[in-house]
């Protein structure tokens, strides 16, 4: 997993990967169980609902058959011959009559069978056919019931009652409505009626009650006896099934239950139909697989968008972290390329966001360390330039500065108090010219060293030569480059003064004013020709500009030239010619010269 942690890109896709991935996980899981449990609860109530109106319908068809069972009791004709017996033709059609009226008084009767105690006849009627047999008691186990009770059997395959005429049909499954019959009101047992029905009534009144394909329907009795299924294989049978007795022990008239075992796994609906006849419980099951189809099929709905949206999301976390890592491995690759040396190495990268302007502002700090590099470098090079002046105009320095000292002594020992004067000056100013290990000075050291200069040329020239100086307090201490003032003032009595032209006057200000220092020399002397300042000044704006052509001479373009390599284009000298005669030249230095322009 390092990758995961030296990547940006990865930790991106991993991120924005996770951020999608969890809520589409956890929405598809709250789905699939809010789901679930909907689904369940709309299950049960649809499925209770559905169960008690098949129950009802089967109570009311029961009843209609307990009704057709008591027809024999309708009508005292009937009444005589199951005391009396038959006892001749008109009998035996009445008895047909009232067989045929049970027969018709409920859907889906396979046949009824009737005994006569007095006469031991059997009579049977089904849809097609009418006898009777001489029996010498009714060939079906009764139940030992009490009186005018009724009973209904369990599915069984229909028999022929012993009437033989019958007895080459197949048999089908019916279950039977058996009734003894009593001679009223005694308890005397007269006769007997059994009504056979197919199961086509309980699938007619079930069918609307499951789906034969996927759910499970089943009337039980409390033996466990299967009276209908949706299995035809198991009708009739009794079972022990687990389900089944865990059903039948139910003592609630109606209910529902979960059920997960191996033989089944899903819910299990029941509803209990207690009648004098029988009792019966009408269950359906329905498997895990059908309860929720409907909500796997939503949940694999939900994945395929869920993976369509994740597909979109990764192919856009993709292209993001792409376009947004990108320029920032080329600006890595950028800066290994600097780093290794090559510091003019482009970085290209255009863009508006933040890394672009992490790009510009690296292309900036570049630029401005290849600035400060070169500045450097035009520094090191103008000072060793400067030195190597130096050292080129030294002659033995210990020498000449002993030389000095004795000449001094030598002086005041003849009393010329003013040739050691002017020797002990020379002394203070090669001592500071030749020092090479300053390069950064006072502004009141350079003006010392300035009138130590000016001592001689005063000594040179006496009443025609007037100096001023006016510096400004505030100013002694500034540092500045060394040997900038002193070349502005030897200009004029190289190029400006003459003995001959009357007095000459110099005059040297410093002051500062908003975060400026200003030095100016100005003098009376010829000044300088249109043409040849022109030039000049076009040669001072082209070193501003480039940075270039430093002169090899000791004069306004080494200065400017140092100015520059120190303070960078915000230092400046400008020259201006008097009205008649004379020159001012004025250096502009920054107090703040580390300070960028944004």
């Amino acid at each position: 997993m390092r990758f995961l942690q030296s990547s940006i890109r990865y930790k991106l896709i991993a991120l924005m990967l996770i951020s999608t991935l969890i809520p589409i996980a956890a929405s598809i899981t709250v789905t699939y169980f809010y789901t679930k449990e909907s689904v369940k609860a709309q299950t049960v109530l649809e499925n209770s609902r559905l169960i008690t109106e098949g129950k009802t319908n089967l109570i009311n068809y029961l009843e209609r058959l307990n009704k057709a069972s008591l027809i024999p009791y309708g009508n005292k004709t009937m009444e005589t011959i199951l005391s009396e017996g038959v006892t001749g033709y008109e009998d035996e059609s009445y008895v047909f009559t009232t067989l045929q009226l049970v027969f018709q008084s409920a859907n889906d009767v396979y046949q009824v069978y009737l005994y006569i105690n007095k006469n031991q006849t059997s009579f049977l009627k089904t849809q097609s056919f009418f006898d009777r047999q001489q029996t010498d008691s009714p060939p079906v186990n009764e139940r030992k019931l009490s009186p005018y009770a009724v009973w209904t059997a369990p599915t069984h395959l229909s028999s022929h009652y012993g009437v033989q005429q019958l007895a080459y049909s197949n048999p089908e499954l019916v279950f039977t409505l058996q009734r003894p019959l009593f001679r009223v009101p005694s308890p005397e047992q007269i006769g007997f009626l059994a009504i056979d029905i197919k199961l086509d009534a309980l699938s007619k009144l079930s069918s609307q009650l499951y789906n034969k394909d996927k759910e499970d329907f089943y009337i039980i009795d409390k033996s466990g006896s299967i009276i209908f299924a949706s299995d035809d294989a198991v009708i009739g049978q009794i079972r022990q099934d687990a389900w089944i007795k865990q059903v039948l022990s139910k003592n609630d008239v109606s209910g529902n239950m979960e059920w997960n075992e191996i033989d089944f796994s899903g819910m299990i609906f029941y509803s209990n139909v207690a009648l004098p006849s029988l009792n019966w419980t009408i269950v359906k099951r329905i498997p895990n697989s059908q309860l929720y189809e409907d909500t796997r099929n939503l949940t694999i709905i939900n994945t395929a968008l869920g993976i369509f949206a994740l597909t979109i999301a990764i192919a856009a976390v993709l292209t993001v972290s792409i376009r947004l890592t990108h320029p920032i491995k080329k600006l890595i690759r950028s800066m290994n390329q600097i780093q290794a040396g090559h510091l003019e190495y482009p970085i290209d990268i255009d863009r508006v966001d933040e890394i672009g302007t992490l790009a510009l502002r690296f292309r900036t700090m570049m630029s401005t360390i290849n600035d400060l590099i070169l500045r450097e470098y035009r520094l090191n090079l103008a000072n060793k330039t400067t030195q190597l002046k130096m050292l080129q105009a030294q002659i033995n320095p210990h020498f000449m500065n002993n030389a000095l000292q004795l000449i001094g002594a030598t002086a005041l020992e003849s009393g010329s108090p003013k040739v050691y004067a002017l020797v002990s000056s020379l002394g203070q100013m090669m001592h500071y010219s030749m020092n090479t290990e300053e390069a950064i000075v006072p502004l009141s050291r350079e003006i010392e060293y300035v009138n130590y200069y000016l001592l001689f040329q005063q000594q040179r020239f006496e009443e025609k030569l007037q100096i001023e100086t006016e510096i400004d307090v505030s100013t002694a201490n500034i540092p500045i480059p060394k040997m900038i003032v002193q070349p502005l003032v030897e200009n004029f009595f190289k190029h400006g003064f003459h003995s001959t032209a009357g007095i000459g006057r110099l005059r040297i200000v410093a002051w500062i004013e908003e975060e400026t220092l200003y030095i100016r020399v100005e003098d009376n002397g010829i000044g300088v020709p249109e043409a040849k300042m022109t030039a000049l000044k076009r040669q001072l704006t082209l070193l501003k500009t480039t940075q270039t052509g430093q002169g090899e001479k000791i004069g306004l373009i080494n200065v400017m030239s140092r100015l520059l390599i120190y303070y960078g284009d915000r230092a400046n000298m400008e020259l201006e010619g008097q009205t008649s005669h004379g020159l001012i030249v004025t250096l502009v230095i920054p107090l703040n010269p580390q300070e960028e322009s944004s």
